[in-house]
């Protein structure tokens, strides 16, 4: 039974029966494109990349034991500045680190103990860790997913 609980958190992370796949998400995103903030959006594709990545790389350092400054987060690191989008090379590192974060999440799924509890997280166990990640990035995924519809940049 645990390892087939894994292995579903491991396919969900990757969209397999919840959502896209994420690389298919961000797939054919260029720095030009995936700045672009439609009309009746708040954020781009890139803000939303951002986003995910550092709330990710947050849950992952929680899993993993570490302490995490959710406050400092949340208030200063939840959305790229404009400084940040003016560099086309930080969209290519951000999808890298992205990408990186996910493979860094299914190691932790796979290796860690889903029951032991996360000093940074009020001592709540790890597989609560995994799947607010995996609800957090599938939604933020459906909302990449839109914005591009709306401009006319998905296939």
């Amino acid at each position: 039974m645990k390892e087939k609980l894994i292995q579903a958190l491991v396919d969900g992370l990757y969209g397999k029966h919840t959502h896209l796949n994420p690389k298919k998400v961000i797939e054919g995103l260029t720095p030009a494109n995936a700045k672009i903030k439609p009309e009746n959006d708040n954020h781009s594709c890139w803000d939303l990349i951002h986003h995910i990545k550092i709330w990710q790389k947050a849950i992952v350092e929680a899993m993993k034991g570490q302490e995490v400054d959710w406050g400092d987060i949340s208030k200063n690191h939840n959305w790229p500045s404009t400084e940040y989008l003016s560099d086309d090379q930080n969209f290519i590192n951000l999808v890298k680190m992205f990408e990186n974060g996910l493979l860094e999440a299914e190691k932790l799924i796979k290796t860690t103990d889903l029951h032991n509890p996360m000093p940074a997280w009020d001592d709540a166990p790890v597989i609560q860790a995994v799947i607010v990640l995996l609800q957090h990035n599938s939604y933020h995924y459906g909302q990449i997913v839109a914005i591009r519809k709306s401009l006319g940049i998905w296939s």
